[in-house]
């Protein structure tokens, strides 16, 4: 499947039951000039405008620019309208589908339980041999992570995998890693053309791996939005051949007065050995480290304590100063994240 324009970071996907786009394809000429190259805007991406009235006329207002569309009428102030980029013009265009589609994944829960699932040590590696697609096994062992040899390399390509071949695809270079997405894809497109499935699989299997990309299309996609919002957010389950999947969520809110912004890096783990164990550590002015430790083995949480000393020695060695690890007995209580989507938003291509 080929490309798809994904659009995010539009006022409308930040109250999604209120989009009324206009369909105007056939309608209204395209906008004169070369709007979409001066914007930046690359073919076949997709953007929103809002009608407004500008003495007393209808205009397109685009990225805080009054751009003159032929067609308008006064009854359309206040509506929106989805422009494709095509040629260097901007082209009125039917984009309802793709802004429910990207609400949808917008807003979608950032717990990937379908994901995580998935990623158990042996549940993907079982389904892959009843396909009987060899070389989707070998992808998925490569991408897999090894707790007990984990190495920051690794990490680091294991990471940049669970990013996504777009990012890498959006800036013109081929990915270097293998996509996660893609290798489940994959898989659904065998499972449904081929019937190359035994009986012996669940009839739901599909729904669950359909759910489970959903679980990477909506971080990928909050990604983006946090990016157009000046922040950063970036999601992902990490699968690992030995253990459980780890899941890591890396978080920074915009720069406000001048001041760097806190980056906070959430972990969440369970292994039969530790049990759930939860980490946050948050780096303050690039040098200062805060760390929070949650763990339900009370044996855990007493070798951490007494141990807590070595890790600020090697933060130190590393130019970074502790300035307070705590470790607490128990479940990392629930909290409400405080990001949200606004209306500061800017148009990508999302690869399906």
């Amino acid at each position: 499947m080929g490309p798809v324009p994904l659009i995010s970071g539009a006022e409308a996907l930040v109250a999604p039951g209120r989009i009324h786009p206009i369909f105007l394809e056939g309608k209204l000429l395209p906008l004169q000039g070369s709007p979409a190259a001066e914007l930046g805007l690359k073919d076949g991406q997709v953007i929103q405008a809002t009608v407004r009235s500008q003495h007393g006329q209808p205009m397109l207002v685009l990225q805080g620019r009054n751009l003159p569309l032929p067609g308008l009428q006064p009854s359309q102030v206040g509506e929106s309208i989805w422009l494709r980029a095509q040629g260097g013009t901007l082209v009125p265009v039917n984009a309802q589908p793709l802004v429910s589609r990207i609400a949808s994944l917008l807003y979608r829960p950032s717990v990937n339980t379908e994901l995580s699932q998935l990623f158990q040590p042996g549940t993907l590696d079982e389904l892959l041999s009843k396909v009987q697609r060899p070389d989707l096994q070998a992808q998925w062992r490569g991408m897999q992570l090894s707790m007990a040899q984990l190495t920051p390399g690794a990490l680091r390509q294991a990471m940049m995998g669970a990013m996504g071949a777009e990012i890498w695809l959006a800036r013109g270079m081929h990915p270097p890693v293998p996509d996660t997405k893609q290798l489940l894809r994959k898989l659904i497109a065998e499972i449904n053309v081929s019937g190359n499935v035994d009986e012996e699989v669940d009839g739901g299997v599909i729904e669950k791996l359909t759910q489970a990309v959903d679980d990477i299309e909506a971080s990928q996609v909050q990604a983006v939005q946090a990016q157009a919002q000046q922040e950063v957010l970036f999601s992902m389950t990490l699968p690992f051949a030995d253990s459980n999947p780890v899941e890591l969520t890396v978080r920074r809110g915009p720069r406000q007065d001048g001041e760097q912004p806190v980056l906070t890096v959430n972990v969440h783990s369970k292994t039969e050995e530790l049990g759930p164990v939860w980490l946050k550590t948050q780096l303050m002015n690039a040098q200062q480290i805060e760390l929070t430790m949650w763990a339900e083995n009370e044996a855990v949480v007493a070798q951490a304590r007494s141990r807590s000393y070595l890790l600020g020695d090697e933060l130190r060695a590393a130019g970074l100063n502790m300035r307070a690890f705590s470790v607490v007995h128990g479940a990392r209580p629930s909290e409400v994240s405080d990001w949200t989507p606004s209306g500061r938003g800017l148009v990508v291509d999302v690869s399906a």
